[in-house]
């Protein structure tokens, strides 16, 4: 019995000096985090893009629902941090860590915006960054509103063709401004993501489908389009409207 009173304290004992260390390390790593200006979070994320900067009175509202549905259901109410995401990351690299798996993101719309602005040049996810992403998004949420926000994503993005923001790669393939797109276009554009390279609308068009029909998928479940419109919307053939390259 007195061996696993021992036992006992020194593994509490363990257990206090690990979660002072990483209180301290993780003080530390906030303490030089690196700061977001206004102006950054406008920028381009390649001063040589092209970029068609869309303001945020004049994104559709529908396009909005198409990205939060399929990137990050809560953004509308979370302070910067997707709660579901983070569960997921945590649980997907202690697996990674024992070799089952492969550790992910989960980052939520505003850590993309932070990883976009701050650290564009470090893809990797080490701790210390994932730390300092979440530290400055929650500090983005605290000063600027939602709509901000979103306005500063959807123009960073890089969407292909050294495009960036769904604007301007809206003018490329549709010669029409965002608000101008139907559903099915609008889902096609928001399907794009950060992923331009697999979603080519020109190159991968099936591969473009299947994600178009995937975000028309999470608007119907999260409420954003009823049945008729999302039926109308999958059945629209996935070229509808597509400009061709000169």
């Amino acid at each position: 019995m007195k061996f696993f009173k021992s036992l006992f304290k020194f593994l509490f004992a363990i257990f206090v000096i690990a979660l002072v260390a990483g209180g301290i390390y993780t003080w530390v790593v906030i303490d030089n985090a690196p700061t977001i200006s206004e102006a950054q979070l406008k920028e381009k994320a390649n001063p040589e893009g092209i970029q068609d900067y869309v303001t945020a009175d004049s994104i559709p509202q529908q396009y909005r629902d198409a990205v939060t549905s399929t990137e990050d259901a809560t953004f509308e109410t979370n302070n910067g941090v997707n709660s579901d995401g983070l569960r997921a990351l945590v649980v997907s690299n202690v697996k990674a860590l024992f070799g089952n798996g492969v550790g992910r993101g989960g980052s939520s719309i505003t850590q993309q915006l932070v990883k976009l602005t701050a650290f564009k040049n470090n893809a990797e996810p080490t701790p210390k960054r994932k730390i300092q992403e979440i530290y400055l998004a929650t500090k983005l949420t605290r000063e600027y509103s939602k709509d901000q926000i979103f306005e500063f994503y959807v123009n960073k993005i890089f969407q292909g063709y050294n495009r960036y923001g769904a604007e301007t790669i809206s003018e490329f393939y549709y010669q029409k401004p965002l608000k101008k797109l139907s559903l099915a276009q609008q889902a096609t554009i928001a399907g794009i993501g950060q992923t331009p390279v697999e979603y080519d609308l020109y190159k991968n068009p099936k591969a473009v489908e299947e994600r178009r029909n995937i975000v028309l998928l999470s608007m119907f479940n999260n409420n954003k389009i009823t049945e008729k419109a999302y039926n109308q919307a999958i059945n629209t053939k996935i070229d509808d409207g597509l400009v061709l390259p000169n």
